[in-house]
């Protein structure tokens, strides 16, 4: 086929086609917005306990951050349509060894990959929903190493958005928060 000076093959039609689709993804990724802070509210949720993460977007392309005590926790994933996938990370020998790694285990830990999550933004974009898919890591304490590594089965998880804003990475009190007031340490 010709289209002025040029001669087109079939498979030249299914590029452009391709390109197409790809440009049309990424352009209405930017309809859809998960940017803000979301804070961790279904019933699997210890008593008083707060976890919050902040999301900030660019088209199809989502990074998030969790801080806790000793390190912080990242996210990084892709949106198709209303849905994220998301793979979290784990940074802070300290904050892995207060979960009960050992040392020489948490090294190995730090900056790897898990957890996964698959999330549905609402229809109202206020809630996030889905699945959490958490690494179960097994390793010997003499010496210290791990020795397997495999996703459990998946969990349900619901987050409702705080601020639209992304907010600092912050640790919310436990005492403040059930007092109703929560106090921000910036890390």
């Amino acid at each position: 086929m010709h289209i002025g000076p040029f001669l087109l093959q079939w498979w030249h039609l299914g590029l452009i086609a391709i390109g197409f689709i790809v440009l049309a993804w990424f352009v209405m990724s930017f309809f859809v917005r998960v940017t803000g802070t979301w804070e961790r509210v279904d019933e699997d949720l210890s008593s008083g306990a707060v976890e919050r993460i902040t999301l900030v977007q660019f088209g199809p392309f989502v990074r998030g951050r969790r801080a806790m005590n000793g390190g912080f926790q990242e996210f990084n994933g892709m949106l198709r349509g209303r849905s994220i996938s998301l793979t979290r990370r784990d940074h802070g020998q300290q904050m892995i060894v207060s979960q009960g790694f050992p040392a020489g285990v948490a090294e190995e830990i730090d900056g790897t990959v898990t957890a996964a999550m698959r999330l549905t933004l609402s229809a109202d974009s206020s809630v996030i929903h889905g699945t959490f898919s958490p690494q179960k890591i097994e390793f010997t304490h003499n010496p210290p190493e791990i020795t397997g590594r495999r996703f459990l089965e998946p969990s349900f998880r619901r987050y409702k958005l705080v601020s639209r804003q992304p907010i600092e990475t912050e640790v919310v009190s436990r005492k403040r928060k059930a007092a109703g007031q929560s106090l921000r340490k910036t890390l």
